[in-house]
């Protein structure tokens, strides 16, 4: 088959290159995407071209112009021929799955140096209770779910445990215990938000400080990212109650000792409101049916389901404060060594 100027032909993908014919093993290709580029500028017609790129195993990368429709059908087959190609340019989005809102692929977010994360790879989300069936299949088939790392307590744990799936690993890694959570008994969402006292913002940055300054939780931090360094196939998912606190800190963490600029971590850690915003409207209209959802109660259910790019602030502040850089931080917290960093970075950037 032919598209634009590349051919695939007996398992291979044919193309020409400084007035020589190339000769891609499909089964060496890593991803496929497609780009789409081009100029605008005031009155001027926009002039675009779209590309596939194609990344190999060896880190290499490769643009062929092609029409939109050529780089769909190209795709489609490189895909068949290589099951395990990894397709698409998610940038850190949602992965579209019917009972878990929050559960996102970190693929395509840029590095400093210019490399991108692996998408289906590395994979944040909320909890993992009663998971269903087709979203299961979604992870384990297209996903290649291989690794699950829960950061919540055992009590959490307990109460809503994870969906036990086929040729999945789990690891324990609680961040903050019971005790340290406040918890002394179970109690539903609903009767919290009734019961319980708004948590004052203020409570919140001590508590986002506390993930770099108390010991117990940068110690769990470190088994994380430990796990990630030795990871080896598959993609592996890390996960709270609802993804965006301790998952968010960890998440940042991870993304710093990747090269992530700090402007794309923040937009990463704030896309939970966007996320999240149908779980809050759905608990918004279930307590209208319990009680009068008043300015207090609306901002103890936003307490649950929002953050603020602010609370991210606090943890860059206090690293910044105690350790004086964030590679500082990686090192003498997480004992993350530039050898560490280096085999992190080539384990998932392209």
């Amino acid at each position: 088959m032919k598209y634009g100027k590349i051919k695939i032909e007996d398992g291979s993908l044919i193309f020409s290159k400084h007035m020589m014919t190339n000769y891609l093993p499909c089964k060496d290709i890593l991803w496929v995407y497609k780009r789409r580029e081009g100029v605008e500028g005031g009155v001027q017609k926009q002039i675009s071209t779209s590309c596939l790129v194609v990344v190999t195993k060896r880190r290499k990368r490769y643009k062929f112009e092609m029409t939109e429709r050529e780089i769909g059908d190209c795709i489609q087959l490189l895909r068949a021929l290589n099951p395990n190609i990894v397709a698409g340019f998610p940038k850190g989005s949602r992965i579209p799955l019917q009972s878990l809102p929050n559960t996102r692929d970190l693929g395509a977010l840029m590095a400093e140096d210019g490399r991108y994360i692996l998408p289906r790879h590395l994979l944040r989300s909320g909890e993992l209770y009663h998971v269903s069936i087709a979203d299961q299949d979604v992870l384990r088939k297209d996903y290649h779910l291989t690794e699950v790392i829960d950061f919540r307590s055992r009590r959490e744990i307990t109460d809503k445990p994870d969906t036990v799936m086929d040729g999945v690993k789990y690891h324990e890694i609680t961040i903050l215990d019971d005790e340290t959570r406040g918890i002394t008994k179970p109690v539903s969402l609903p009767d919290m938000i009734i019961r319980h006292d708004p948590v004052p913002d203020e409570v919140i940055h001590k508590q986002y400080s506390n993930f770099i300054r108390d010991p117990f939780c940068i110690k769990q931090y470190a088994q994380f990212i430990d796990i990630l360094l030795h990871h080896e196939e598959g993609a592996v998912l890390w996960h709270c109650s609802a993804g965006k606190d301790r998952v968010g800190v960890g998440t940042a963490i991870l993304l710093c000792a990747l090269g992530i600029p700090r402007e794309t971590i923040r937009e990463d850690y704030v896309k939970t409101n966007l996320y999240m915003e149908e779980e809050m409207q759905h608990m918004v209209r279930y307590m209208e049916t319990r009680t009068i959802v008043d300015s207090t109660i609306m901002d103890k259910i936003r307490l649950l389901y929002k953050v603020k790019g602010e609370y991210l602030d606090t943890v860059f502040d206090t690293i910044e404060e105690d350790y004086g850089t964030v590679d500082k931080f990686l090192k003498k917290a997480l004992y993350l060594t530039p050898k560490a960093i280096e085999a992190l970075r080539n384990k998932y950037l392209v």
